[in-house]
């Protein structure tokens, strides 16, 4: 996808409403990153200041997280490609070092300077994991951490089955496709896993996850799938967010309520120092 159209996405759809988190997704995953930070060293007291990057910060709700859970203070620096919701994040974090960029141009910014921990919470739909490593390790200090959140390609099976089958293509002409960007995603946990171990990193936590999601109506799919951002490209693609009463009233009935969930691959990993 353009980096253009995410930009817009984002700036246009998605930043007033990021907050509002409909179905609670980001907050759930954010904690479970949280959970898996809180089984290593990271967050120890007695240690110097913590400096955090954080790559496609979106409003700083993570940094917060941060802060409440670390008995380190937090030194914050962070990038993301909306303008709007890079400056949400400097309201709530005034001390944060923020860039408003593409994620895969991070190493362009910050020079010199190394960090105990980087986060990279859903940017390899667009950016690649493989792209990724390499400049994280060098950013990393030795003994510094990784987190890492990403979509699988299994991602929604139900919403797929749906935009796969018949119904779809014959109310709004759609083709086969994946309902979520995963072009640069792992398949999987395990994938995602051996790519980061293979640069050398020690893992620490690797797990699944798998938030349950539940569609009352259409309308409560939009707002988790459009303004809440996570099938933003995909609505947007159909149309959707254009049709009249009618036609919702239709898809309501012939569609929801839908349970569905979420998969996310989760990682924690740590730079080895030297003679470890």
């Amino acid at each position: 996808m353009l980096t253009e159209t995410v930009r817009r996405h984002y700036d246009d759809i998605i930043a007033s409403n990021y907050d509002v988190d409909p179905q609670g997704i980001t907050g759930k995953c954010q904690d479970f990153a949280i959970e898996q930070l809180q089984g290593t060293n990271a967050f120890a007291p007695g240690l110097p200041n913590l400096r955090v990057l954080d790559l496609g910060m979106g409003t700083g709700m993570f940094l917060s997280k941060l802060r409440h859970s670390s008995a380190r203070q937090i030194d914050p620096y962070g990038l993301d490609l909306s303008e709007n919701m890079a400056a949400q994040a400097k309201r709530k974090h005034p001390d944060l070092q923020v860039v408003v960029d593409d994620a895969a141009c991070f190493d362009d910014h910050f020079p010199g300077q190394t960090f105990d921990l980087i986060c990279t919470h859903f940017i390899t739909g667009f950016v690649p994991l493989s792209h990724l490593i390499l400049r994280i390790w060098d950013r990393l200090s030795p003994g510094g951490y990784w987190s890492f959140l990403g979509a699988t390609k299994s991602a929604y099976p139900a919403l797929q089955n749906i935009a796969n089958g018949k119904l779809v293509k014959r109310l709004f002409g759609a083709s086969d496709g994946d309902i979520v960007e995963t072009g640069h995603s792992p398949d999987n946990l395990e994938q995602a896993q051996s790519e980061i171990e293979q640069k050398g990193f020690e893992i620490c936590d690797s797990k699944d996850f798998r938030p349950e999601l539940i569609f009352a109506n259409f309308e409560a799919f939009m707002e988790y799938a459009y303004y809440g951002g996570w099938l933003t490209p995909y609505v947007e693609g159909l149309g959707l967010q254009q049709i009249g009463w009618p036609m919702k009233k239709l898809v309501n009935l012939l569609i929801f309520p839908l349970q569905d969930y979420h998969h996310v691959a989760a990682v924690v990993a740590r730079k080895p120092i030297l003679n470890d």
